[in-house]
């Protein structure tokens, strides 16, 4: 299992702006609070959604060059988390830049002073620190039933506008530069290039659109994909799927793709997971909360209405792309659109942009989609299987270079908004700052983690019981219900 922390960007900001305050005013000052967690639980990851910070009152730190707390801070704090039913945070600075390891003083505050009372709220505490440049460190601190043990994370996350990502380099080492790569890394640098080269990504739908993004990822010597499709190659996908011909057909797509992608990555040790079935297949879903991004390359409402959920609930940035084509009664092209759209914190969901409705989710479940006196009364904004080759290259381009603002974007660059829509015939491109509604439930479900459950997940675990509740259940040895159930015992 490894271990991952997470901040939505107004939270980051929150934090940042209280722990480096004397820092931005040229004093060498720490300081230090306490925040709220929830879990987070993929196929191989937890991560540590922080959603919440708990500013100290004025007589519960005291500031000396370092920082300390009265006991009175940590059991509110304690006491807040339990009655919150989640976990406890401890956020400090240091006053130096870059990941950060920890002096014996953070290590006997964090075991020795903060973990054992954190026991009473069933989760670990998670320890951050933050760097005089804004980047975050951090750890957690699991119980093995006689002393707490130090688990550092892999990477902390920031997501919002853009997806910023601190490594920590002794558990994620930095790839080493390749000739292969020369021209991509001579682009954008190679400190960006290792940044994105181990981000975890997912591609889910792996047709026309959904190939080419993967081709891509592979190309520019990113190292771990995962693949999500349940379909096999068919005759009619020929003109349209990159790595597919004649002698593929009846075989499935992931297992063709991962076989293709495997010559043509560039990344020196290429790892890719494909899972035969749809995004709410149990096994895919939970292996998709492991993943940093996610593309989704979907016609149907329901995959998307699952992706667009786990964007905020999990808080992992989905880059959803679509196609649309209108053929005239004569045959010939009356128009073709496509749009992509980047969704999560701090951004509109797909729902409110209108992508999907509530009603065709249910009408999918329930195979209502399947059904011709349905599709027949259905609007144009329904899902359609009409696509042809140069459309696909066109919305999937569009989707890296989004997910490229994302990752690899500087400061100054500017936001372009939500959505960009390009509609072929007036060759016009649309660029719009979309927004969820006041009332949206979507983004009321910001970083709830693991309390949030999609009502359509379809379990597959063959013993008849369920890999989520496995997985929630034990995370090395650390049993979170069984404690949640003794909370105030210790």
């Amino acid at each position: 299992m490894t271990y991952d922390a997470v901040l939505t960007e107004s939270v980051d900001k929150d934090a940042s702006a209280h722990l480096l305050r004397h820092i931005r005013s040229g004093r060498e000052q720490e300081d230090l609070c306490f925040a709220f967690w929830r879990p987070s639980t993929g196929a191989t990851r937890m991560s540590a959604l922080i959603f919440e910070i708990l500013h100290p009152l004025d007589d519960e730190r005291h500031l000396h060059g370092g920082a300390s707390f009265e006991p009175a801070y940590l059991t509110r704090a304690v006491r807040l988390a339990c009655s919150k039913n989640v976990g406890l945070a401890f956020m400090h600075n240091h006053l130096s830049d870059g990941w950060q390891g920890m002096s014996d003083a953070d290590v006997i505050a964090e075991r020795d002073r903060i973990s054992p009372p954190t026991r009473a709220t069933g989760l670990p505490l998670v320890g951050l620190t933050i760097g005089t440049d804004g980047d975050w460190s951090a750890r957690f601190w699991t119980w093995n039933g006689q002393r707490f043990n130090r688990r550092w994370c892999d990477k902390v996350r920031v997501v919002g506008k853009r997806l910023r990502v601190t490594f920590n380099d002794h558990t994620v080492p930095a790839p080493r530069r390749r000739p292969i790569l020369s021209r991509t890394i001579d682009t954008w640098g190679q400190t960006r290039q290792s940044d994105l080269a181990r981000l975890r990504i997912g591609v889910v739908g792996v047709g026309s659109v959904g190939c080419i993004v993967a081709e891509t990822m592979a190309r520019i010597g990113v190292k771990d994909l995962m693949l999500v499709d349940p379909d096999k190659v068919e005759t009619h996908n020929l003109d349209r799927l990159l790595y597919a011909g004649a002698k593929d057909v009846g075989t499935y797509k992931v297992e063709l793709l991962a076989r293709y992608l495997r010559n043509s990555a560039t990344a020196e040790q290429f790892r890719v997971q494909c899972f035969k079935g749809p995004i709410q297949n149990e096994r895919a879903y939970v292996a998709a909360l492991d993943c940093d991004l996610l593309f989704s390359a979907v016609d149907r409402p329901l995959p998307k209405d699952l992706l667009n959920r786990i964007s905020y609930a999990h808080c992992i940035p989905v880059i959803s792309g679509g196609v649309f084509v209108d053929t005239k009664a004569d045959k010939t092209l009356g128009q073709a659109a496509w749009s992509v759209s980047s969704v999560g914190p701090h951004r509109g969901c797909l729902r409110c942009d209108d992508q999907y409705t509530s009603s065709e989710v249910t009408m999918e479940r329930d195979g209502s989609l399947d059904n011709p006196a349905y599709i027949g009364g259905m609007t144009a904004s329904a899902p359609t299987n009409q696509n042809v080759f140069p459309f696909s290259a066109n919305v999937a381009s569009f989707m890296v270079i989004e997910m490229l603002r994302l990752t690899v974007a500087d400061s100054w660059w500017p936001d372009v908004g939500g959505k960009l829509h390009y509609s072929l015939i007036p060759n016009m491109l649309e660029v719009e700052d979309t927004r969820c509604s006041e009332t949206c439930s979507v983004q009321e479900s910001t970083a709830m983690g693991d309390e949030y459950r999609h009502p359509f997940i379809e379990t597959d675990d063959e013993s008849g019981g369920s890999l989520w509740r496995t997985l929630h259940k034990t995370i090395s040895g650390w049993t979170f219900r069984s404690l949640r159930r003794q909370r105030g015992t210790f």
